[in-house]
């Protein structure tokens, strides 16, 4: 049997107008920018390529992501565009990895999906949105309730907390020491994702968030059931990274965690209660997938126990609620000196969880 050819060198497509030479519109920039923003939900293209994906699947995949950051473009009756623009940015990077020796495969390999992904979390404002309509929406014996729902929700209400977005690619390790993307299993010998070292994610003891973690619930979790998610920096040039000293650091934010079948939903409840008691902002499903979201007490584990060298910031520091965020964030969030915020609040189905949402800058802002 041949060899298997050697991958071709990845090939990286600058920011250009749909039209060759002239400065890109805003609708261009818009997609431009969601383009970019898919892209570090993946590894490099050109895996894909390597794997035997044609550009038509690898556009469906980024069209998915592209979609939450364009949804009044979609709304609008405008998805054509970027279904143009993405068989161009695409149709183009495919074009380079062929002239430079890529090989489409005879069989398309496996691709490893991730065993304990991080669920892509909703906007914000549509949260907000949402709230208001559902008190204009009140027949009118209710509207004094629901006026005191909404204001206890938006006015009242505690944040667990309000964290940086940071503008990178999410990124994780598992209690085995494998590292994974936003979408591939990579493996523990990985040494370099989305053209960033991945050694600031090697000091991270996840094993020992498992061993808390089983301590704290009393159950068993056997080698592979916990997985600490991140940001891998892997854009310098926006928000100052370099600046910052943020470049190439993993920042992490979260722990995703598949706990044994529960034998009732009692048992869901009773895990819900002890981590409630240690203040650690969760959402439990009853089928026992855990998502710890950030958080004080989960900021404490990361640091203490997972030795995390850097967890997300928290720009209300002691809490606050929704009213007193947005005014505390909304200027520096216009003025771009960061992508966004990730919100964590306890869940209106159930207090005792919690919900997180995005709320993010429509354009990207490179250092000067």
């Amino acid at each position: 049997m041949p060899a298997a050819p050697s991958p071709a060198p990845a090939v990286h497509t600058p920011t250009v107008s749909l039209q060759d030479g002239a400065p890109p519109t805003l609708l261009e920039q818009a997609l431009q920018d969601a383009y970019e923003s898919a892209l570090t939900k993946f590894d490099d293209l050109e895996s894909y390529f390597n794997a035997g994906l044609k550009p038509p699947r690898v556009c469906e995949m980024l069209r998915v992501e592209m979609v939450q950051d364009l949804a009044a473009l979609v709304e609008g009756g405008e998805e054509r565009c970027m279904e143009t623009f993405l068989a161009k940015r695409v149709g183009t990077v495919f074009g380079a990895w062929k002239r430079q020796g890529g090989i489409t495969p005879a069989q398309p390999k496996q691709i490893k999906d991730v065993p304990l992904p991080w669920s892509s979390i909703e906007p914000y404002p549509e949260y907000v949105a949402n709230q208001i309509e559902a008190y204009r929406a009140a027949e009118t014996g209710e509207r004094a309730h629901a006026r005191t729902v909404l204001e206890h929700t938006l006015l009242e209400a505690k944040l667990h907390a309000a964290t940086v977005k940071l503008d990178g690619t999410c990124f994780g390790k598992m209690d085995t020491g494998n590292l994974v993307g936003r979408k591939q299993l990579l493996g523990p010998s990985c040494e370099a994702y989305q053209q960033t070292s991945t050694a600031a994610a090697g000091g991270c003891d996840v094993e020992a968030l498992r061993g808390a973690l089983a301590l704290l619930l009393s159950i068993e979790l056997p080698r592979d059931s916990v997985c600490a998610w991140g940001e891998l920096m892997c854009n310098p040039g926006y928000y100052n990274y370099r600046e910052r000293d943020l470049a190439g650091k993993w920042v992490c934010f979260g722990v995703v965690a598949a706990l044994p079948a529960p034998s009732d939903q009692s048992q869901v409840t009773e895990w819900t209660q002890r981590l409630t008691a240690q203040g650690l902002a969760h959402s439990l499903s009853e089928r026992g997938n855990l998502r710890l979201l950030l958080c004080p007490a989960l900021r404490r584990l990361l640091l203490e126990v997972g030795r995390c060298e850097l967890v997300a910031a928290d720009v209300l520091a002691a809490g606050g609620t929704h009213a007193e965020m947005v005014a505390r964030a909304a200027a520096g969030l216009a003025a771009g000196e960061n992508e966004g915020l990730v919100l964590v609040f306890p869940s209106a189905r159930n207090p005792q969880q919690a919900s997180a949402r995005k709320w993010k800058r429509t354009r990207r802002r490179a250092a000067p």
